[in-house]
């Protein structure tokens, strides 16, 4: 069964270790890490100031540390204490969420 957290997100997420965390590049920033992402949405770091608005639109590149680079685009859904929530508009491919899974339970069994 689902948390009711997982129930209220709808999308299962993907938590990852301090040291495995993917890498978002915002157009015109440095790169962020990301602290957890699913298939609609992402949250990352952003000791930028300003931060970016609640419903800012904002793309850039999403850098998996194994396999892929995409592009991504979303609308800031939450900014609290310099976590910044993506909606993002186009799904992260499965595959790339599973492949992402699978390592992280091979190599950090007790975390995810």
């Amino acid at each position: 069964t689902l948390s009711p957290r997982e129930e209220r997100r709808g999308f299962h997420r993907i938590q990852y270790p301090r040291a495995e965390r993917p890498s978002f590049f915002p157009v015109g920033k440095n790169a962020h890490p990301v602290l957890d992402v699913s298939g609609h949405g992402l949250r990352y770091v952003c000791p930028d100031h300003p931060p970016p608005s609640l419903d800012e639109t904002i793309k850039g590149v999403l850098r998996f540390r194994r396999s892929a680079e995409i592009s991504i685009e979303g609308t800031v859904v939450r900014n609290q204490n310099q976590q910044i929530a993506l909606s993002l508009h186009e799904e992260i491919p499965f595959n790339i969420l599973l492949t992402e899974q699978r390592y992280l339970h091979t190599h950090y069994p007790m975390w995810s």
